[in-house]
């Protein structure tokens, strides 16, 4: 039975924020849903509950359903699990996320696809919440906890779907990049660089999935891409539809200027109008007007996107606030590539000028791990006051000429800034604290994964003294 005849659907590896997710949207859609996991965490478990979602644990062969159901394999589900190796010996139809997203939701919606190797939750949140500010009732999946929305999903009831599209690939049995499943109408393209050295060899394979991705723009759609970025420029030039470029050059069809103390923009037919976000850095005033220029791509109507812009305060872990008072202040960001660190610290210094910046870093993704960014790092790192590197996540797995060499970066920023050391995560929180003295101070905890809880616990602490 396929997925478009099928009543029921079945989840492995539900407990995934992702998954959980498009769990709620394939309940709203119709099916009847269930789902296994290990274990299961916030907010995933929250999620589940609230939409009356059944969930077995742990993983059991007696938990699948009947052999007709289709099953959504989790990406991070390989052979030899229980419940794979059960479907495929049952020939349950097996299906991807994002296949299921693209078939059962896409398919008779705009799909609005944001891509590219940063910015994609937050642009993805951004375009969300300015369709819903609008009266558009947009649907949508976006990656991360929004804060100005309800939930991370809903399927909504107007045309325009907002999906983020990443590139990492589909299931075991399906290694093309996520977004090929999501047939964009709209496709919003931000900087593209290396990044997931696990599944990509070198940028060239990433280049061809991304060309791969323009090439299923039909000729009435639109790409919007953000021209101070080399490969998106290059690859926006083979699109077969309207293209809008996005960024701060007088060439820039939504061009961001500054003026006095307040950003001014430029629209495509020369229109100067205010510009005003919450969140500090240019990374998130490009992020803000990428999806600007997305929402203008759905319905014309530019000045209520800018008043909807204004009250926009973004997703959880973007450069957010743990603790602060008048000497002190915490910040808890997800950024892993060191593009994406030097524009959270960059950020940090534009809010707080005056304060001491310690950045303190955990290579935790499959690409920082690695010794593939090394100089970069060091050139990100140095725009902070002082560097502190967690420990390297899963440093076993990875064979040791290929480990990101700390030592190395430590040593070369050791003449540029006023401190780098490289300490167990066990360490961080009592080193933090004998860095305490007068000068105000502002510590900005960067990771991709928990972090060990070290940033949460390092706030309380600030906060009990």
């Amino acid at each position: 039975m396929s997925i478009l005849t099928s009543d029921s659907i079945y989840l492995i590896g539900i407990g995934g924020i992702g998954m959980a997710n498009l769990a709620v949207l394939l309940q709203e859609s119709g099916l009847k849903v269930s789902g296994s996991d290990e274990n299961l965490y916030e907010p995933a478990a929250s999620i589940l509950h609230g939409a009356g979602i059944q969930v077995q644990s742990p993983y059991a062969e007696a938990n699948l359903p009947h052999r007709d159901c289709p099953i959504v394999v989790g990406n991070a589900m390989s052979r030899g699990h229980v419940e794979v190796e059960a479907a495929l010996r049952n020939r349950n139809p097996l299906y991807s996320f994002p296949e299921i997203l693209g078939r059962r939701i896409l398919s008779s919606r705009h799909s609005c696809v944001v891509a590219g190797t940063h910015g994609k939750s937050t642009t993805s949140a951004c375009l969300a919440y300015l369709l819903k500010q609008t009266n558009q009732n947009p649907g949508y999946l976006i990656g991360g906890k929004p804060l100005d929305l309800p939930a991370g999903a809903a399927l909504g009831t107007g045309l325009p779907f907002v999906v983020e599209g990443d590139e990492y690939d589909s299931a075991f049995f399906d290694k093309r990049s996520k977004f090929l499943h999501y047939f964009p109408r709209i496709l919003t393209l931000g900087c593209v660089e290396f990044d997931h050295a696990d599944i990509f060899s070198n940028l060239d394979e990433i280049l061809l999935s991304f060309r791969r991705l323009i090439n299923l723009l039909p000729d009435n759609g639109c790409l919007i891409y953000d021209a101070s970025s080399e490969h998106a420029r290059a690859l926006a030039a083979a699109a077969r539809c309207r293209k809008w470029s996005v960024g701060f050059e007088d060439a820039c069809d939504w061009r961001l200027g500054s003026s006095g103390n307040h950003h001014l923009l430029t629209t495509p037919d020369r229109k100067q109008l205010d510009f005003r976000i919450p969140q500090p850095g240019w990374h998130n005033r490009l992020n803000a007007l990428m999806a600007l220029a997305s929402a203008s791509a759905v319905r014309e109507n530019t000045q209520a996107y800018l008043e909807a812009l204004a009250s926009f305060q973004g997703i959880r872990r973007r450069l957010e606030k743990l603790f602060e008072n008048e000497s002190f202040v915490v910040f808890d960001d997800f950024a892993h590539h060191p593009t994406a660190v030097r524009a959270a610290i960059l950020a940090l210094r534009e809010s707080y000028p005056q304060h001491r910046i310690i950045a303190v870093f955990e290579p935790r993704s499959n690409t920082s791990v690695r010794n593939i960014h090394s100089s970069e790092f060091t050139e990100s790192f140095a725009v902070a006051d002082e560097i502190v590197v967690g420990s390297i996540h899963r440093l076993e797995r990875i064979p040791a000429d290929q480990r990101l060499d700390i030592n190395r970066i430590i040593g070369e920023l050791h003449s540029r800034i006023s401190s780098a050391v490289h300490l167990e995560n066990s360490e961080i929180i009592e080193y933090l604290l004998s860095r305490l003295d007068s000068q105000p101070t502002a510590f900005l905890f960067m990771s991709n994964g928990s972090f060990d809880s070290v940033p949460a616990t390092f706030a309380d602490r600030l906060q009990a003294l």
